[in-house]
């Protein structure tokens, strides 16, 4: 069994699904990315199950997530996007993940100079309804961003933080250690493996991008890491199929390692068809 924990979906039919860009940096796509494409190269990459975050562009509204959720329950699992800041967030994380059956919630705080605003008394009603649900909360972000999401951690040791990503120059950090040891020393904090192949200035397998996914190794073990593909867009840099087998060439990386990372961590952490997988322990 092998969980892809980090992709994205979205349709051709912006009549129904309308494009709603919420972070400048990221423009409403030009190509299609539709789940049949993703089914299609999962069932070729020999992919069991995979996680679907809400793209950007569509920002608060996760129906086609959903919609794709409701279509392959025993397939996929969801992380939605919902504003913080909305009126009553607990109404809105009630219905994309109690009513619709995403598991999670994701925050895009990359680029923003000043996140501090999650940790204000008026995000309380938020983090209290993620509680409540047992959400765990994804973190787009920057390294610098590393001091805030510690400290949210261990203010809400009841939720998994996911750090999904910490910009491309974390790649060309001389020494991203510190703050990578911030995160680890708060054990309800996950580090996604993510093949971000656009991100390297290397071929397949992205030589340069192993350095600082080694050191994430060594401080979070593999027992709190998990594999993502970053589907679509690693199909810029290599096929399908290649960023689903890309964990095998990271030589820091034992058999028994790969497959906790791919299988056995997350079937613990991600529900599919309304039960936990529990084929961890088959070899991927």
């Amino acid at each position: 069994m092998i969980v892809d924990t980090h992709v994205h979906v979205w349709s051709t039919d912006a009549a129904r699904y309308p494009w709603q860009q919420t972070l400048a940096h990221v423009p409403i796509p030009t190509y299609a990315a539709p789940v049949e494409d993703l089914v299609a190269a999962m069932a070729d990459a020999g992919v069991s199950h995979a996680v679907l975050v809400q793209p950007s562009v569509y920002g608060w509204d996760n129906s086609y997530l959903c919609d794709c959720l409701d279509r392959w329950p025993d397939r996929f699992a969801g992380i939605c996007l919902i504003d913080p800041d909305a009126a009553d967030p607990g109404k809105e994380l009630d219905h994309w993940c109690g009513e619709r059956g995403c598991q999670g919630v994701r925050l895009n705080i990359i680029r923003q100079p000043d996140p501090s605003w999650l940790a204000a008394p008026r995000q309380d009603r938020f983090w209290q309804a993620v509680e409540a649900l047992g959400l765990s909360v994804s973190m787009h972000m920057d390294l610098g961003h590393t001091p805030l999401v510690a400290r949210l951690a261990n203010r809400h040791p009841g939720v998994t933080f996911m750090i999904d990503y910490l910009g491309a120059a974390v790649h060309r950090e001389p020494d991203p250690g510190p703050p990578l040891d911030l995160l680890a020393a708060r054990p309800n904090v996950i580090f996604k493996l993510v093949a971000t192949g656009e991100d390297s200035k290397e071929p397949y397998p992205f030589a340069d991008l192993m350095p600082f996914y080694a050191a994430v190794w060594q401080r979070f073990g593999a027992r709190r890491m998990v594999f993502g593909s970053d589907f679509p867009g690693v199909r810029f840099a290599c096929s399908y199929r290649q960023a689903a087998d890309w964990p095998r060439h990271l030589g820091f990386l034992g058999e028994p390692d790969r497959r906790q990372i791919m299988s056995m961590t997350p079937a613990g952490l991600w529900r599919f068809a309304g039960e936990l997988v529990r084929q961890g322990d088959r070899s991927v």
